[in-house]
């Protein structure tokens, strides 16, 4: 499979110490297997969408020292034909899949290859599993974007490391618990390694970006738990900005 990579490697992670938001903790960022159950996911109007609560401008930091690998995505092929490598502060654990922030419910970073979404995640006994149409990346950020329960920020387009795709910001309302739902989590991506992503707080929210790496949708996930700062924020940012995708 050819690898293919942009030139110029302009990198952006999307809208920086922006003013709209979307999330180590020895919490999550999660593997399970199974679904979830009853709880009311539509947005206040009744609909999936609406407007992020706004957040002030993050403060800016600097991430320094040695390159970290990020193990796995949960998807044998991908990760047999890249390595992707980041630089994280001290304080972090590493689960593999993630990096994860000492001392918060649950902040960090950590990378997917996304193989189906759950329509209703609250409901996922009962949920669809919908795959993007033809495995188009355009149509991952499409399923992402209008996924049952969340509020979503308007999606733009970014360039991680020279790749291409879309950064959106998603917000679970505090007036869906978790704890609720079968499993007692909200459930959103399942990977063909049968890696499942999924959240247990109020208030989550997640930075997402999904990248075309090659054909594969690789997604960047950057949670901030409900004990977040400002200063977490720009922390994540930097963390994303630092990512480096390179063919084995």
């Amino acid at each position: 499979m050819a690898f293919r990579k942009a030139r110029g490697r302009r990198r952006t992670c999307g809208p920086q110490r922006s003013a709209t938001t979307r999330t180590p903790a020895l919490l999550l960022i999660g593997l399970l297997m199974s679904g979830a159950a009853a709880c009311d996911s539509t947005g206040p109007d009744g609909t999936a969408g609406g407007a992020p609560e706004e957040q002030a401008a993050s403060p800016s930091v600097a991430i320094t020292g040695p390159e970290r690998d990020v193990i796995s995505t949960y998807d044998p092929d991908f990760d047999a034909s890249h390595r992707i490598t980041l630089k994280v502060p001290e304080g972090y654990e590493d689960l593999g899949f993630a990096y994860l922030k000492g001392g918060r419910v649950e902040t960090g970073v950590s990378v997917w290859v996304v193989d189906q979404v759950y329509a209703e995640g609250c409901k996922a006994d009962d949920s669809r599993l919908v795959r993007p149409p033809n495995g188009s990346i355009d149509g991952l950020a499409a399923l992402l974007q209008s996924q049952d329960g969340f509020r979503v920020s308007t999606p733009t387009n970014v360039t991680i490391d020279g790749f291409s795709g879309t950064y959106m910001e998603r917000t679970l309302p505090n007036r869906i618990d978790p704890g609720g739902c079968s499993s007692a989590v909200f459930q959103v991506w399942v990977t063909q390694g049968n890696g499942n992503r999924y959240l247990q707080h109020r208030g989550q929210q997640d930075l997402l970006w999904i990248l075309d790496v090659d054909g594969a949708p690789l997604v960047i996930d950057a949670p901030l738990g409900p004990d977040a700062t400002d200063r977490d924020r720009a922390e994540m940012l930097q963390i994303v900005d630092s990512i480096r995708i390179d063919p084995r």
